[in-house]
C-alpha cells in the first residue's frame, strides 16, 4: 500500500516532459488554490445570493465547455506544447480582474476568460498519452494530473495564514505571480508534433461502442454529482458549521490532498488490475465522504471526510486512460475535445442545480451528490469492469 502511495517515486517514473508538465501544472493549480477554497465566500462578499453564485459558475464552465471541442481540432493541427503555453499565458489577465471587482457580476469577464483558456487540456490530454510510455498509461495519468490537487494541498495553508492581514481580494496577486511562474516552466518542455492524421477517421468521432458510451455517461455524471456540492461547500462550511475562511481555506487542503493521494493510488490499480474496480471504488469513497459531512456535527470529525471527497475527480482519470489506448492518431485529439466538452457541461449542470438546491436546504445538495456517485460506482463495475479486462490498459 505504501509503494502504491510514494507519489516522489511516480514522479520520477515520468519521462523528463511529463515531470516538466507536473510542475508547470502544480505551480499553476497552486496559485488558483490560494483562493479556490473561498471564491464562492468572495462571490457572497460581493452581494451574490446562492444561486447567483450556481450562475457565475456556470457561466465560467459553459465557456470552458464551448472551448473543449476547438481545442481538440487545434490538437490535431499544431505543435501541443505551443497551445498549452499559449491557454496558460491567457490565464494571467483574470486574476487581476477578479482583484478590481466590486459587485459580483464584475467577476464575469476575467472567468470567462480563465475558463476558455482551458482550451488546452485536449492538447495536455494528447500531449501525456504520446509523451508518456505504453504500458503505463493509467499510471501516467494518475502521476501528473496528481500535481493539480497537490499543488491545492499547500496553497490554502499559505491563503488561510495570509488571511490574517489580507483580505480575500489580495490573494489574486499571489495566484497571479504562480500563473507567471507556471507559464515560464513550460518553455522548458520538449516539443510534440500534432497528433498525426488518421484518415479511417474523423477528426470528431461520436462514441459508439458500449465502452465509449459507459464512459461518456460516468464522465458527465461525475462532474455534475461533483459540482453540486463542490460549488458550495464552502458555504455549507460556512453556514452550517460556521467555520471561518482561515478554517475552510484548511478543509480545502484536506480535499486536496484526498485527491492527490487517491489519483496516485487509482491509476495504478487502474493499470495493474481492473479499471473498473478502481473507479468503483473511488467513487464509493466519495460517496462515504459526502455522507460523512452530512452526519457529523463536529469540524474535526468532518477532516476524513472531506479526505474521501477529495477522491470525486479521480475516476475521470482512469477514464482518460482507457480512451487514449482506444485509437491513436489525429482521432484523439478531437475525441478529447468532445469528452471534455460533455465534461465541462456536466459542471454547468451541477453548479446550477447545486445553486437551486443549496437555497432550498443546504443538506440537500449532499444527499442528491451522495445518491449519484453510488449510482455511477454501480456502473463502473458492471459495465467497466466487464469491457476492459483485467490487465495492463495502454
Amino acid at each position: 500500500m505504501m509503494r502504491n502511495l510514494n507519489l516522489l517515486a511516480s514522479i520520477q517514473a515520468l519521462p523528463r516532459d511529463l515531470r516538466l508538465l507536473f510542475l508547470s501544472l502544480f505551480l499553476w493549480t497552486f496559485g488558483l488554490g490560494v483562493y479556490n477554497y473561498v471564491w464562492s465566500i468572495y462571490l457572497r462578499n460581493l452581494g451574490a445570493l446562492p444561486e447567483q453564485v450556481g450562475l457565475v459558475y456556470s457561466v465560467g464552465f459553459l465557456a470552458a465547455a464551448a472551448s473543449m471541442i476547438p481545442g481538440g481540432l487545434l490538437a490535431n493541427k499544431y505543435e501541443l506544447r505551443t497551445l498549452i503555453i499559449i491557454s496558460w499565458a491567457m490565464s494571467l489577465p483574470p486574476p487581476v480582474m477578479f482583484y478590481y471587482a466590486r459587485v459580483w457580476p464584475d467577476v464575469i469577464p476575467g472567468l470567462l476568460i480563465l475558463q476558455v483558456s482551458g482550451f488546452s487540456l485536449p492538447a495536455f490530454n494528447a500531449y501525456i498519452s504520446t509523451a508518456s510510455d505504453q504500458g503505463k498509461m493509467a499510471s501516467s495519468f494518475g502521476a501528473v494530473y496528481a500535481a493539480a490537487p497537490l499543488g491545492i494541498v499547500i496553497s490554502p495553508a499559505m491563503g488561510s495564514i495570509l488571511l490574517n492581514w489580507l483580505q480575500i481580494r489580495d490573494l489574486f496577486w499571489v495566484s497571479f505571480a504562480f500563473f507567471s511562474v507556471s507559464t515560464l516552466v513550460l518553455f522548458r518542455v520538449g516539443r510534440q508534433p500534432p497528433l498525426e492524421t488518421d484518415k479511417s477517421h474523423p477528426l470528431i468521432e461520436l462514441p459508439k461502442s458500449s465502452l465509449e458510451k459507459t464512459i461518456l455517461i460516468l464522465l458527465a455524471g461525475d462532474t455534475i454529482a461533483y459540482s453540486i456540492t463542490a460549488s458550495f461547500l464552502p458555504l455549507y462550511f460556512q453556514d452550517i458549521y460556521h467555520l471561518t475562511n482561515v478554517q475552510i481555506q484548511l478543509l480545502g487542503a484536506v480535499q486536496s490532498l484526498g485527491g492527490a493521494v487517491l489519483a496516485i493510488l487509482l491509476g495504478r490499480w487502474a493499470t495493474r488490475r481492473n479499471p473498473g474496480g478502481a473507479m468503483a471504488a473511488g467513487f464509493l469513497l466519495v460517496s462515504g465522504g459526502v455522507a460523512g459531512i452530512a452526519l457529523t456535527a463536529s469540524p474535526f470529525l468532518v477532516l476524513p471526510m472531506v479526505f474521501f471527497f477529495g477522491t470525486a475527480r479521480a475516476p475521470s482519470l482512469v477514464s482518460y486512460s482507457i480512451l487514449s489506448g482506444l485509437k491513436k492518431g489525429g482521432s484523439r485529439g478531437g475525441r478529447f475535445g468532445l469528452y471534455l466538452t460533455l465534461e465541462q457541461l456536466g459542471f454547468v449542470i451541477g453548479s446550477s442545480v447545486g445553486g437551486f438546491l443549496y437555497a432550498m436546504g443546504p443538506v440537500s445538495v449532499l444527499g442528491v451528490t451522495l445518491v449519484s456517485f453510488l449510482a455511477l460506482a454501480g456502473l463502473s463495475l458492471l459495465r467497466i469492469e466487464r469491457l476492459v479486462p483485467s490487465q495492463k490498459q495502454t
